[in-house]
């Protein structure tokens, strides 16, 4: 009988000796990452709450940057999507374009907006937003993402369902997500800017939906023509396309096989089809109109027209 308790009790001690190394007293070593996986779980698995232009702060690159945030609320396990607004020039102490409605169709549509702010102590010749070219680019590149990043750590963010849109600079940033950070954002669609000509790097490594909305008789970001970026005041940036220039160029990165024009007295609609990822390449140019963000466009409120092109497409 002493033998089996012996037998037994060494049984015992076997068992337990895999825990050891878990249990400690005194200074407690680091836990290691929670996997992605589990966070998903577990910000999917509560509700979210309606909440709207509330600021936040962002960390990145061992910087606090600063954005303002409208989330809908949703039923545990619903999926968000997640818009990133950027201002044009001087506008981030101002209300995005049609801030209201978006936030509105955010709540109805359950998609997340968030308005980016460039960071302070920019230069004019710099620009509030850094373009594909310029040695500092990458900087709000790293910022985008780590709202992405931060976000999706707190709610249930759709990963395929990453998209940006802009005003002004604020557009021009967005062809910044459209060269750049495409492996994660499905589509960007934006209001009078453009991009350089000879952008650094410009590679589609996932599928890029492109909407660009231009007034015809815009003094700032001229539409019909080239025009060097701040008369060269901003070395390395370069030559800034022509609106049509710049369609044309990213339905041929895009490999769209097939192109259609609508045209009247007021609106001219370029829809190029058939690109990577079954995605488009859509323009709208308004006849007689300037830099001034449009209400509507052809009879669709603007904020409308964007949230039906991007939500058309995942990454």
């Amino acid at each position: 009988m002493a033998g089996k308790k012996r037998a037994l009790l060494l049984f015992c001690l076997m068992l337990t000796i895999p825990l050891t190394g878990c249990i400690t007293t005194g200074n407690v070593e680091p836990q290691l990452p929670i996997e992605e996986s589990e966070v998903v779980a577990e910000v999917c698995s509560l509700p979210s709450q309606s909440a709207t232009q509330v600021s936040a702060t962002i960390t990145v690159n061992g910087a606090e940057r600063q954005i303002r945030l409208s989330v809908p609320s949703s039923d545990a396990g619903t999926k968000l999507a997640l818009i990133i607004a950027y201002h044009g020039g001087g506008g981030a102490a101002e209300d995005f374009q049609q801030q209201a409605e978006f936030d509105q169709l955010g709540e109805q549509e359950k998609f997340i907006m968030v308005y980016a702010i460039a960071e302070e102590g920019r230069t004019s010749e710099e620009g509030e937003w850094f373009l594909n070219t310029a040695a500092t680019s990458r900087e709000d590149n790293d910022y985008t993402e780590a709202i992405v990043d931060q976000l999706s750590s707190e709610y249930c963010i759709d990963q395929d369902r990453l998209y940006g849109i802009g005003y002004s600079l604020g557009s021009m940033y967005t062809y910044e997500i459209a060269c750049q950070l495409n492996h994660r954002f499905a589509a960007v669609a934006s209001y009078a800017g453009t991009m350089p000509i000879d952008p650094e790097t410009c590679d589609l490594e996932g599928s890029m939906g492109v909407m660009h909305i231009h007034g015809k008789l815009d003094y700032i970001i001229d539409y019909d023509d080239d025009w060097d970026w701040k008369d060269g005041e901003h070395e390395g940036v370069g030559t800034m396309s022509n609106v049509p220039g710049m369609i044309e160029a990213w339905s041929m990165r895009a490999n769209c096989q097939s192109s259609e024009t609508d045209a009247d007295f007021f609106l001219e609609h370029i829809t190029h089809s058939g690109c990577l990822g079954d995605t488009r390449v859509e323009h709208y140019g308004i006849e007689f109109w300037e830099h001034t963000w449009p209400e509507e466009v052809d009879g669709t409120p603007t904020y409308e027209l964007m949230w039906n092109f991007l939500s058309s497409f995942t990454n």
